[in-house]
């Protein structure tokens, strides 16, 4: 059995997962979906320490470990400070970090303001993100880019360079006919994808 660990994106928290939970918990897999500090108080690096201490409360390894939009930054965080807990990384229709870029600097090298979304400008979005990428490029990967998102300008760019360098760089990869929240409208399809990497 698996240990699965699912982070949100901002401004929602581990709720937005309620679906998903049942589905793998009733497979016997151990199942945790934090919920995040304030994003408008908080930076980044209290979300990745949020989650690395749940993984040495909850003695986790070899988990699964999902980050939904925003949530990527968190779990590539995670998982260059503590990867030997981690067995695959699972990246729900986001960015895919990259080494010292911000979330929202992503957005711009892709010509897209956070203003064309109204997005708030918290610290979390702000802060670049610094990681060894040779540990992450080691980790199995997932990239599950969601068809019918609100933010697909942001997430297609990466989901296709998923794809073409998927065998490489050690990426599995789906689409799903869904909404941003793919979680709270499709939860079985995404369980499903989401036992597979298990």
């Amino acid at each position: 059995m698996a240990d699965y660990v699912l982070v949100h994106g901002g401004h929602k928290d581990g709720s937005i997962w309620d679906k998903v939970v049942p589905l793998l918990e009733e497979k016997g897999h151990r199942v945790c979906a934090p919920s995040l500090p304030d994003a408008e108080t908080s930076i980044l690096e209290e979300f990745i320490s949020a989650v690395c201490r749940l993984l040495e409360d909850e003695g986790l390894h070899d988990i699964v470990l999902a980050g939904h939009s925003s949530g990527a930054l968190t779990i590539t965080g995670v998982a260059d400070r503590m990867p030997e807990r981690v067995g695959h990384l699972v990246y729900v229709d986001s960015s895919v970090p990259i080494v010292g870029k911000s979330l929202y600097g992503m957005f711009e090298d892709l010509g897209i303001s956070p203003a064309q979304y109204d997005l708030p400008q918290d610290p979390p979005w702000l802060e670049p993100l610094y990681f060894d990428a040779e540990k992450i490029r080691r980790i199995p990967k997932t990239y599950v880019f969601c068809t019918q998102g609100e933010f697909k300008a942001v997430a297609e760019p990466f989901y296709e360079k998923v794809k073409r360098n998927a065998e490489r760089d050690g990426w599995n990869y789906y689409a799903l006919d869904s909404g941003h929240e793919c979680m709270v409208s499709h939860p079985a399809e995404l369980a499903h994808i989401l036992l597979a990497q298990g």
